[in-house]
């Protein structure tokens, strides 16, 4: 298999796994990165709409952070988010 159609599948993959991990926005996100100095003032610091629905969350519903942040969930096996994380979100460089 040609190693471009292998990332194309491997990413597919991502992805799908991706959108099906249950998503647990809360509060307590927000103060986390605040309390590890991030300029989180709403929900719109991860998410593009002003207060998003968990019943109703698409991963459309994130913006770039909020997206890295939901993989970074993946890539750690959690089951939850972790404001921490955002310390190595590589858009704060």
């Amino acid at each position: 298999m040609p190693y471009s159609k292998l990332i194309a599948l491997a990413s597919m993959v991502f992805v799908s796994v991706v959108s099906v991990l249950p998503v647990a926005a809360t509060p307590q996100i927000m103060k986390q990165a605040k309390d590890g100095g991030f300029p989180a003032q709403n929900c719109q610091y991860c998410h593009v709409t002003p207060m998003p629905k968990k019943e109703a969350f698409k991963p459309d519903d994130l913006n770039e952070r909020g997206t890295w942040l939901l993989g970074e969930k993946g890539k750690q096996k959690a089951k939850d988010v972790k404001g921490e994380w955002l310390k190595n979100y590589p858009g704060n460089k």
